[in-house]
């Protein structure tokens, strides 16, 4: 196997749908495009070898997309999304510290460090709350408590498993009430190309629970808020969870996901998200523009 004459290395944990469609289209516009699991990279980062022109991230592993990210980069490989940003997106604690500096609109969110500054947060921010790991997908480890006896039997069935709290910290969250849905609004380079709503009657609106999508119209407050978020993180790809306070109306980015998943999704809006990526890829690659924020 060689890297010579490859126009982009797409990093994988396993090939899936997403990945696949991606391929073919970064193929379709007449990149060289292979795809690369994690022992692959010995070879890539060897001394000596011809380097890719640019590596898309589409690691599961949150640990393993940061590894991948800050290796490439010191192999001089240019990422899309960058290091920074992969690592950023992968961490809501971290995402949550960079939305209050820059004033981008998120849910009330601290970061707890023992059972005592959850119980104390929670207290503060009144019930309910969300306690929510730092790093995680699919609305795992996400629990909403809504009085201290809740809490009190969270805090008992953690203790039992990490009585020491070296799962720490966590985030805790004021509890927004969405009027049933969130979004999802899928941004290529620095355009929101597609937004959908993840209908559910659970609280947890992920699609990993069962929720049903259905595509809407990008509002002039997803485009303002994804603008906001591409000026923080650099352009790339990334899919922007956003939420809707029912009783305000007020729009509140929940988190960034710097790997969104698109092809389930994609037979039902009907945008060609892969399409779109590949052709923003090329267009960089044609440019020579600079990728990556190293």
């Amino acid at each position: 196997m060689t890297t010579a004459a490859t126009d982009v290395l797409l990093s994988v944990t396993v090939l899936r749908p997403d990945e696949r469609r991606l391929l073919d289209a970064l193929r379709s516009q007449g990149l060289t495009a292979r795809p690369v699991l994690q022992p692959d990279l010995a070879e890539v980062l060897a001394a000596g070898g011809e380097r890719p022109r640019l590596a898309v991230l589409r690691n599961l592993s949150h640990r393993e997309a940061i590894g991948t990210a800050r290796r490439l980069e010191q192999a001089g490989v240019a990422t899309l999304n960058s290091p920074s940003a992969v690592e950023v997106c992968n961490d809501k604690g971290l995402q949550a510290l960079l939305f209050a500096r820059l004033g981008i609109l998120h849910p009330a969110t601290r970061h707890a460090f023992t059972y005592e500054q959850v119980h104390d947060i929670a207290t503060e921010f009144g019930w309910p709350v969300v306690v929510k790991p730092v790093s995680g997908s699919w609305g795992r480890g996400v629990t909403r408590l809504s009085h201290e006896e809740e809490l009190e039997a969270w805090t008992g069935g953690r203790e039992s498993v990490d009585a020491a709290g070296k799962l720490f910290p966590v985030l805790v969250q004021q509890y927004v009430e969405k009027p049933g849905h969130d979004l999802r609004i899928v941004v290529v380079g620095t355009e929101p190309v597609v937004a959908i709503s993840r209908n559910s009657d659970n609280w947890r609106t992920n699609t990993h629970l069962g929720a049903q999508v259905e595509r809407v119209e990008v509002s002039d407050d997803m485009r303002r808020l994804c603008a906001q978020a591409v000026a923080a993180l650099g352009p790339g790809f990334y899919g922007v969870d956003m939420m809707q306070d029912r009783h305000t109306g007020e729009m509140t980015v929940l988190e960034i996901n710097a790997n969104p998943e698109f092809a389930r999704s994609s037979e039902t809006h009907g945008v060609d998200v892969a399409g779109l990526y590949a052709r923003h890829v090329a267009g960089l690659l044609e440019s020579e523009r600079p990728v990556l924020a190293v």
